[in-house]
């Protein structure tokens, strides 16, 4: 009598594991045809896994130094605009000041004492600026605000000129005023850190300034001279006319400083852009060396795939066949 080969559970079993192996490559193959990338790494890079690990570290952190120089150069150009806010009035206001007083003009005197108040508020408005939630002239205070309301700040240079003696004690209380730390600008107007900002790294090792605070000198003079043109008409003391064209030479000579504290925020700018664009060609040469050890073909994986997805239908359909075999269906 003839034996009867009918499948059995080996192999069935064997199929069963041929199909996992299927399912497995396949998985293998979808997700290399998707990211590009080798997913046994090992395998990509005959073992040598540890210069792959380095050179994608190396793309990582060139990646990370981009992202973080891209705020700064962000805040820098934020920090630009409001200095550029603060220069041309100062100068219109300080020059027809000078040219007023000169023709005894008190017409025009108060007009430009009102332009004065005005310019202190726009430029109280341009430093309470903020960008990615950090206060830009407030130093290493960044969680708050520079200033609070500009009348405070009015209000008290006008009592320190109705109650000076001359233009020189006008002028003496107003340094100490400004620039003590001890004065009233320190501790009732400039609410920001001591410090400025930590600088930006633009390489390992390599720091440059960028950051200007409300409390640098050139806004401190450029909000005395505007202040001393707003109050003008506070001064009783016989050289009132002397205090005012001081107090308008003050504030000419502060665009004047504001203009060079910008050159060297622009010269940090540029700096800034270089080390973006040198940090880009990095990532892009790391990248490439990275993805000759690691990369994939994604059409080869994707064609790949689709023979893997053939050869997993036929074995469904084999599986099926197997499974509804038995002698008495066969022997029929």
């Amino acid at each position: 009598m003839t034996n009867i080969n009918a499948p059995d559970l080996i192999s069935f079993t064997r199929l069963s594991r041929a199909i996992a192996d299927i399912k497995s490559r396949a998985d293998v193959a979808r997700a290399e045809s998707v990211t590009g990338r080798r997913e046994d790494v090992t395998a990509a890079t005959n073992g040598d896994v540890g210069s792959a690990h380095l050179l994608k570290k190396a793309v990582d952190d060139a990646q990370a130094f981009q992202q973080l120089l891209v705020i700064s150069q962000n805040r820098a150009q934020r920090t630009q605009a409001s200095l550029d806010i603060l220069g041309g009035e100062a100068v219109r206001i300080g020059t027809e000041a000078l040219s007023a007083s000169g023709r005894d003009d008190s017409y025009a005197l108060n007009t430009l004492a009102a332009d004065a108040k005005a310019a202190i508020f726009n430029v109280f408005s341009a430093l309470n600026v903020s960008e990615g939630g950090r206060a830009l002239f407030s130093g290493d205070a960044a969680d708050r605000l520079p200033f609070g309301d500009p009348e405070q700040l009015l209000n008290d240079i006008e009592a320190i000129v109705a109650g000076a003696t001359d233009a020189a004690d006008a002028q003496a209380q107003l340094d100490t005023y400004f620039n003590d730390p001890a004065g009233g600008f320190a501790t009732d107007i400039y609410q920001g850190g001591a410090n400025k900002v930590a600088p930006v790294e633009i390489s390992p090792g390599v720091r440059i300034d960028v950051s200007a605070t409300a409390a640098d000198q050139p806004i401190k003079d450029l909000l005395r001279g505007l202040a001393g043109i707003a109050v003008q008409s506070a001064a009783t003391f016989s050289d009132a006319k002397g205090f005012l064209e001081d107090s308008a030479g003050i504030a000419i000579a502060a665009d004047g400083d504001i203009t060079e504290l910008r050159g060297v925020i622009g010269v940090g700018e540029a700096q800034i852009a270089a080390a973006i664009s040198r940090y880009e060609a990095e990532e892009a040469i790391l990248t490439s060396l990275f993805n000759e050890k690691t990369g994939r073909d994604q059409y080869e994986a994707a064609t790949e795939l689709q023979l893997l997805e053939t050869q997993l239908e036929a074995s469904y359909l084999l599986t099926a066949r197997l499974s509804r075999l038995s002698i008495a269906n066969f022997i029929r």
